[in-house]
Order: C-alpha cells, then structure tokens, then sequence
C-alpha cells in the first residue's frame, strides 16, 4: 500500500465535491425508480459509467492491469462499490424514505474505522476518531429525527441499506491495496469487471427495447451514470489513495446535508431550522475525528 498523508485543507474540496455529487443521487434515484427497476438502475449506471470512464482511459493511453491479484481485487471493488450496493439501495428505497437512507448510509464510517485499523498500517483506530464519528452521526439524526421517528420503513430494507454502506467500506480498503495504481484504471478496471455481468442481466431481465420510460426517469439515470457513478468514483479512489479510507468515509456525514440542500433548491422542501445545528454537529465531528489523522508520510 501507498502510504497516506494527514488531510491538507485542500483536501476537503474533493470531499466536499464527491459528497455534493452524491447528495443529489437521492433525487434522482427516487425519480428513476419510476419506471425502472432496482437492479436495472444499478446495471445502466454501471454500463454507462464504465463507457465513458473506459473511453477516457483509452484516450489517456492507461493500461488496466491483468495479473490475477490486480483483476481479484478490481472485480471485489466493481462489486461492492457497484452492482450490490446500487441493488441494494434501490431495493431498500422502495420501502424506506430518504431521511432514514441517509441516515442508514452514515453507518459506513464506523465500519470503515473498525476494518481500517486491521486491514492497514496507516489509517488507525482512535478515540478521537471514533468521538468524531459518533457526532457527526448525531449530527445526521438531528437533521432527520422527525422524518425517522414519524416514518414506517421496513426492517428489511433497512437492513438492506446498511448492508449497501457496509459494501463501499470494504471497497475504499480494496482501493487502497491498488493505490499504486491511478485513480481513473482502479476505476475504469472495476467498471469494466462489473459491465461483464450488468450486460447479460440486462439484456436477459430488462430488455432496452420492452423497457418503458419517461424523458425525466431517463435523464435522471444517465445522470446517475455519469456523476455519482463516473465522475465521483474517481475523485473516490483518489480521496482513498491519497488521504485513507477513513477520511473518505466522512462523506457518509456531508451526503445528507447535500440531499436536504438540493431538494432546498430543486424541490422547494425548505429545512426545519434543527439543519444548522445538525450541520455544525456534522462539522464538529469530522474536525474532531481528522485531529486523530495519520501522520504526513511523503
């Protein structure tokens, strides 16, 4: 593993970008879902992310690896930050509103911290760091604490939920095995590992030329492809080598304060005042948690 450096504040403007690309997927997952089914969202975003991203690989000249080690681990990344948790998510949405999602979501960081501190040598468990996750965490129930106490969700998609944010933990500590690689082939590698498997599901389940649907369900899965899917997992895999998985795994607390921002603007859904004391918790925490941060390296 390439080693990782202590966060410099130019560091959160990738954070804060990924984690606002992120929070608009809400949104547009919500409006896919009307006419396309979970499995077959997880799949074109898959397919349309991986052309794109393999195109641009293609022009910059980069090779993906094919060692067996090198391809193991870009099939297990494709898988758990792909196709199981964009399944999984769409599954537990249809039965679990997107304050609890959120909510759920945030559950990531404290699997991550708990996997880091044995599957590395450099990005550790803290006291500090678990404080900090603990209140953003809070942070991220203050902001949703009525819409969760006054909705009835189903256990199982909650559970399905969290099953999506444990999945992007493991793959951010596949990442940093790969970290010597770019950021774009650990990506264009692990897309192309899952289009294999999307292209015959969709073609066998959900047939482009018997799929119904609307100019806004489309619009909103091609921006699914191409933003939270292409453009963020990249910025994803370079948070990841760069700063660890750790550091990455904040965005869990920065996404919903993004998803209620969008919908503030987009939706006209205007935040209870409780947001800017849910936002400063948020802050608080990851300010908390990045004190505990690796030691500079290189």
């Amino acid at each position: 593993m390439t080693p990782i450096r202590k966060p410099l504040p130019a560091d959160f403007g990738p954070l804060f970008l990924v984690s606002a690309i992120w929070g608009s997927s809400f949104i547009c997952n919500d409006i896919a879902l009307a006419h396309f089914r979970p499995l077959a969202i997880a799949c074109w975003r898959i397919l349309l992310a991986g052309l794109v991203v393999l195109l641009i690989t293609r022009i910059m000249q980069l090779k993906i690896p094919r060692d067996k080690y090198s391809l193991i681990l870009l099939t297990g990344i494709g898988a758990l930050n792909g196709l199981v948790p964009f399944t999984l998510i769409g599954w537990g949405q249809q039965t679990v509103n997107s304050a609890v999602t959120a909510l759920l979501i945030t559950t990531s960081p404290f699997v991550t911290l708990l996997l880091s501190h044995y599957m590395t040598g450099d990005d550790r468990f803290s006291w500090n760091r678990l404080l900090g996750l603990l209140i953003g965490f809070l942070g991220v129930a203050v902001l949703f604490g009525q819409e969760i106490l006054l909705s009835g969700n189903s256990v199982f998609g909650m559970l399905a939920i969290m099953l999506a944010a444990a999945c992007y933990s493991m793959s951010a500590l596949l990442i940093r095995k790969l970290s010597h690689l770019p950021s774009l082939v650990i990506v264009s590698g692990s897309l192309l590992s899952m289009c294999v498997l999307a292209l015959p599901l969709v073609l066998w389940f959900f047939p482009p030329w018997q799929q119904e649907t609307s100019a806004k369900s489309l619009l909103a899965l091609v921006f699914l492809a191409l933003f939270p899917t292409a453009i963020a997992y990249v910025l994803r895999a370079q948070i990841v080598r760069v700063n660890g998985a750790v550091f990455m795994s904040t965005a869990g607390y920065l996404i919903p304060l993004f998803a209620a921002l969008w919908s503030w603007l987009f939706l006209d859904e205007v935040p209870a005042p409780i947001m800017w004391v849910a936002m400063a918790l948020i802050f608080a925490g990851i300010y908390l948690g990045q004190r505990a941060g690796p030691k500079k390296t290189h």
